[in-house]
């Protein structure tokens, strides 16, 4: 008895699933599924965090150069604060760069390898150069201090117009002791005419420093990313904003379908 009650219960399931209504039904089912699973998708998130990382890199390059100019002035330089501060600009490139790779494996859209890479070898190249020159104008500014005092004991002939040199060495300024005048310089001590000539030589040096990571390379590129990230948070916005009518179509399809399968059924 009991076999006959599942081999009926068998065949009515068999005959159910044969009628088209059933397999409709399927379909919308995982139709729902499939755009329910699109909707849950973490891009949008995913994203606008990595918009707010590269917009955090452009406010903290922003304070670095700032400090960076008090340690050119040598006005409130603090070489500890400098050197944090171009590791986090360090950090924040290296771990954009590694997570970048991470979800590309996984099949999410990225900006290129190139424009990455780009952007990454722009910063630590930024960086290095600025924790070499805080160390080394920290270094000049020690000397500065010292010539500076010899000068104050010099006739007002000749230091004012040597402290303004050095005024503008110290402002960052290629300057040189030929625009003193023969008449000056012969006023000048042998021994501290040669400390001010190579005071002023490597303030040269670290000018052409100071020029090589003074520039926007790194924000520019940083700003071509953000580009991207929004460029694809607007077509996952325009896709998902199509999701909710396909959603409510399936939705009334899957009733009316389970409608017919339940009537057809009990005919």
């Amino acid at each position: 008895m009991l076999e006959l009650k599942n081999k009926s219960i068998a065949d009515t399931f068999n005959a159910r699933i044969r009628s088209p209504w059933a397999w409709v039904v399927l379909a919308v089912a995982v139709g729902l599924t499939v755009l329910f699973y699109f909707s849950q998708k973490p891009q949008l998130i995913m994203y606008s965090r990595y918009i707010k990382t590269l917009s955090d890199y452009q406010l903290q390059e922003a304070y670095s150069m700032r400090s960076m100019e008090r340690v050119r002035i040598g006005f409130g330089i603090d070489t500890v604060f400098v050197q944090a501060q171009t590791m986090t600009l360090r950090e924040i490139a290296v771990s954009f760069s590694k997570e970048m790779d991470e979800i590309r494996g996984l099949g999410v859209k990225v900006p290129s390898r190139e424009s990455v890479e780009r952007f990454e070898r722009e910063i630590l190249a930024k960086v290095s150069g600025m924790r070499r020159y805080a160390t080394s104008r920290g270094t000049w500014l020690t000397k500065l201090q010292s010539v500076e005092q010899q000068v104050a004991a010099l006739n007002a002939s000749a230091e004012i117009p040597l402290q303004s040199i050095l005024d503008s060495a110290r402002a960052g300024y290629l300057v040189g002791l030929a625009s003193l005048g023969d008449s000056i310089i012969a006023t000048i001590p042998d021994t501290l005419q040669q400390s001010i000539a190579t005071l002023l030589q490597e303030n040269e040096e670290l000018t052409l420093a100071w020029s090589r990571f003074n520039n926007e390379m790194a924000v520019m590129y940083s700003e071509d990313l953000i580009q991207f990230f929004q460029g694809k948070i607007m077509d996952e916005m325009s896709l998902k904003s199509k999701i909710p009518m396909a959603f409510y179509f399936l939705t009334l399809v899957l009733m009316l379908s389970t409608f017919f399968f339940i009537f057809r059924s009990k005919q």
